[in-house]
């Protein structure tokens, strides 16, 4: 068995001691084998291999790209030029495997550089840098592939004061985040909520029900009482939830709209440790829930031409 796989080694180190000769041999060949019309046909072949990798990705845009080489890889060792040049059957396997990935090689850096100049270009907003409240924009909402409008219950979620902890105490802030989202997750989890996204301290979560989003930021709230009422008031972890429905756009992963920013803005004026609702949410919840409700009218929201009336929910948390 050693001696086998020391053959093996030793057949490997002669083949990469003669790569550069392989290299050349390639090089030489595709010269040799040049002519406008096979040449034009290459072109065309690498072009299509390159808006592949451009615009197809994921592990179907990999399948249809390896398809697409292991088949000009068949065409090269097939054509009889090809064979005439280079006769021997274990040559010609090595040429035209170093054809392809002569030809993968700057295919696969360039359509890499082409997609990464073509992503949507995010909020500039690092991954544990805190949600500017009062905003409602630190989420992306200017995708637009694959669209479609729906009405959902959008949940918006926010430490008070997550930035100054932050800057006070960097590694006793995270890790009270870290308590944080496992409080509001194991909310998300038992309630049916979906969760889109999180920036920092804040979360983004959908819900097909107003009932399951309402029974979720109760949740939240009396987990988070339950983890704060042992420790000092410093390390206390106030949230905010705003909850809304209304018509969204949901793309593959994503979820954005007016409706995103109206939940947005009633977690920015909601008080800290409360929980804020729309009035749509209100009337669906009503009477299912123990717990008070408190009109605030319709407040101003920036950029929301008809904002909601809003109601506070108060909880018994004793």
């Amino acid at each position: 068995m050693q001696a086998q796989l020391l053959a093996y080694v030793q057949t490997a180190l002669q083949y990469a001691e003669q790569a550069p000769a392989y290299v050349q041999a390639t090089w030489e060949g595709a010269l040799y084998l040049y002519e406008p019309k096979l040449a034009a046909v290459a072109a065309g072949a690498a072009l299509a291999l390159l808006v592949l990798r451009v615009f197809v990705g994921g592990w179907f845009g990999w399948l249809v790209r390896t398809a697409a080489y292991a088949g000009l890889f068949y065409l090269l060792i097939r054509n009889e030029q090809f064979i005439l040049l280079f006769p021997e059957a274990e040559t010609q396997i090595i040429i035209a495997a170093t054809a392809m990935v002569m030809l993968w090689l700057p295919i696969t850096v360039l359509g890499g550089f082409v997609r990464l100049i073509r992503a949507p270009k995010r909020s500039a907003i690092a991954a544990g840098a805190p949600m500017k409240s009062g905003t409602g924009e630190a989420f992306d909402i200017r995708r637009n592939e694959h669209e479609q409008k729906k009405q959902m219950v959008i949940m918006m979620t926010d430490i008070v004061g997550y930035s100054a902890k932050m800057e006070k105490d960097e590694a006793a802030t995270y890790a009270l985040l870290k308590e944080h989202n496992i409080i509001m997750r194991k909310a998300i989890t038992t309630n049916r909520g979906k969760e889109i996204k999180t920036i920092g301290d804040a979360f983004m979560v959908v819900f097909d029900s107003p009932l399951d989003a309402v029974r979720c930021g109760m949740a939240m709230q009396k987990g988070l009482f339950a983890f704060n009422k042992p420790r000092p008031v410093n390390d206390h972890v106030k949230v905010r939830i705003g909850i809304h429905r209304g018509e969204v756009i949901v793309t593959g992963k994503d979820v954005f709209g007016e409706g995103v920013n109206i939940a947005a803005r009633m977690e920015s004026i909601t008080d800290p440790g409360g929980i804020s609702i729309s009035a749509d949410v209100y009337e669906q919840v009503r009477n299912k829930i123990e717990a008070g409700f408190q009109s605030i009218g319709i407040p101003k929201m920036k950029n929301i031409a008809n904002p909601p009336e809003v109601f506070k929910i108060h909880l018994n948390l004793a």
